[in-house]
């Protein structure tokens, strides 16, 4: 009873032009950068792509994602893998922060900025495992 009540009140809005989901407005986004915050590997730093990278694919942009030995922590262990990586390419542990093809100072703020901290936060429901796709 209740299905076919709400079956005519739908097909009735429909008729008239009234769109069903008129109220729903932008899914939130609170980066500002494009991406709706469900599908954002960096909901907090804006990332949008082609920066939106996640070299090691764990699930958090590279931008938010200072822990390169994937412990769910950035700290000391993490700062060896920078510095051997720094000057050069990324070595597949996302220290490229910025996605810019080489490992450098533009890099070293957000790696700072994390120090003592966690990856993300992320929106996809995989973050923290690998693969990530």
């Amino acid at each position: 009873m209740k299905v076919g009540i709400l079956a005519t009140l739908f097909a009735g809005l429909l008729l008239v032009g009234l769109p069903l989901a008129s109220t729903a407005g932008p899914a939130p986004d609170m980066d500002g950068d494009g991406v709706p915050d469900v599908i954002d590997n960096c909901k907090l730093v804006s990332n949008a792509s082609p920066l939106d990278c996640d070299t090691d694919g764990d699930g958090y942009g590279n931008i938010c994602d200072c822990d390169f030995n994937n412990d769910f922590g950035c700290g000391g262990p993490d700062f060896g893998p920078f510095v051997a990586d720094f000057g050069g390419p990324d070595s597949g542990l996302g220290t490229d922060m910025n996605c810019d093809g080489a490992v450098g100072g533009p890099d070293f703020g957000p790696f700072v900025a994390q120090f003592g901290g966690t990856p993300g936060p992320s929106g996809l429901s995989c973050a923290g495992t690998t693969p990530c796709p």
